[in-house]
């Protein structure tokens, strides 16, 4: 990404829950890794080391051994550096489909459990007699306190939708930046491999999903 690109996804996911956040920072690395790649000081191989020790929550330290370079300066094979780049970012799309299908279904069975919860909080007060609300019927405390519960619900599902779209246009910047910089043209592939990846395709249940948490809020 492009420094200005690097200010908007940090603008744009600033404000997110904490959880939310923790899962933007390898794409970040990713786009380091372009740097990584073209300089024939670093090892694809210690770097897909490093990555995977990142992910699995160790220090991102790389530990890096001559690579052999072309007589320009830039590593010999560029075929291998494009499959070492798509593996880390295949890594990357899997985790995203985890995070984002195992947070929604979550959320969904959250929002269902909230949503039964109101219907028998309000069988209970419609049995309460007329005459104890003088100045007609209002919203029981239990009822507000299911409303606002649903609504804060409701925010982080709204989040995860933008949170799918915003890690769609990073993949999509990271890919247009390693082709520019390596001269590689791998983008509109594996842009319409991710378009078929379930943290993409689930978005329309999410928004549906979110919609009817909205509803429940009123």
């Amino acid at each position: 990404m492009a420094r200005t690109e690097v200010k908007w996804f940090h603008e744009a996911t600033k404000d997110m829950p904490s959880l939310y956040k923790e899962q933007c920072l390898p794409f970040l690395f990713l786009r380091k890794q372009i740097d990584r790649f073209l300089d024939p000081r670093v090892g694809l191989t210690e770097q897909i080391a490093s990555f995977l020790k990142l992910e699995a929550g160790e220090s991102p330290t790389l530990y890096c051994l001559p690579a052999q370079p072309s007589d320009d300066g830039t590593p010999k094979d560029l075929s291998l550096e494009v499959n070492q780049f798509t593996s880390l970012l295949d890594l990357e799309v899997a985790r995203m489909n985890n995070f984002l299908v195992s947070t929604h279904r979550s959320q969904a069975r959250a929002a269902n459990h909230y949503m039964l919860m109101r219907q028998e909080a309000e069988r209970r007060q419609k049995l309460i007699k007329p005459a104890a609300f003088p100045h007609g019927r209002v919203r029981s405390e239990e009822l507000e306190e299911i409303r606002l519960a649903t609504y804060r619900l409701f925010t982080y599902m709204y989040q995860l939708i933008i949170f799918s779209k915003i890690h769609y246009k990073a993949i999509e910047t990271i890919l247009q930046e390693h082709d520019q910089r390596t001269g590689s043209e791998i983008t509109s592939t594996y842009i319409e491999y991710v378009k078929t990846q379930d943290f993409v395709t689930f978005r329309e249940a999410m928004i549906t999903e979110t919609e009817l948490c909205l509803i429940l809020t009123l």
